[in-house]
């Protein structure tokens, strides 16, 4: 609550501006700080109600899709213009232009808990079930986007195994990889396709 009571005092120190309030907020440490955790805040505050950590959220399939399409360098940032369905291979851009049907749902969406689009709906049901992860590990988009993302990593790289792989924990996790997971990854790599 106090929280919220200085952001409020703020924006209406600050002229209504909500630019100068997003800005305030997005430069702030609390922004910048870590979903990691660690031993000692969370023996004090084991529930993160003083906010020490950020909270990790569960994404929905709408920012799935946009983040592995930007992960891959395939998505189309163009704003505007006519929907397309979002199983077609040729739609690259934000899953918010996609062609949501009454009449059929699309499965991406149907399996990430998208709410039925012929009624109202305050708020989503998140579940967690075996035919999302059946969804990831089947579906032909997630397989491109895979395939783009290796590309990627290639192109941007001199081609050698870990180079390759710093480059990929780059793009995907924002991260350097461990030794372990170096390993792992050319352990990976030696064994099959790329």
């Amino acid at each position: 609550p106090e929280l919220l009571d200085y952001l409020a005092g703020r924006l209406i120190d600050q002229g209504w501006s909500l630019k100068r309030l997003h800005r305030e907020m997005l430069l702030s440490s609390v922004y910048a700080l870590s979903a990691a955790s660690s031993a000692a805040p969370r023996a004090a505050d084991p529930d993160n109600r003083l906010l020490w950590r950020f909270a990790r959220r569960r994404l929905d399939v709408e920012a799935l899709r946009d983040a592995m399409l930007a992960v891959s360098g395939t998505l189309d940032a163009a704003m505007g213009g006519a929907p397309l369905p979002l199983d077609d291979t040729a739609n690259q851009r934000r899953t918010v232009y996609g062609f949501i049907s009454r009449q059929r749902l699309d499965p991406a969406l149907a399996a990430f808990d998208f709410p039925n689009p012929n009624l109202t709906s305050e708020q989503r049901v998140p579940t967690t079930v075996p035919t999302q992860r059946l969804f990831l590990l089947n579906s032909e988009f997630v397989e491109r986007q895979a395939k783009a993302l290796s590309a990627r990593a290639k192109a941007e790289t001199d081609g050698s195994g870990p180079a390759r792989l710093r480059r990929l924990y780059a793009l995907a996790y924002q991260r350097a990889p461990e030794p372990g997971e170096i390993a792992r990854g050319l352990r990976f790599t030696a064994a099959g396709e790329e």
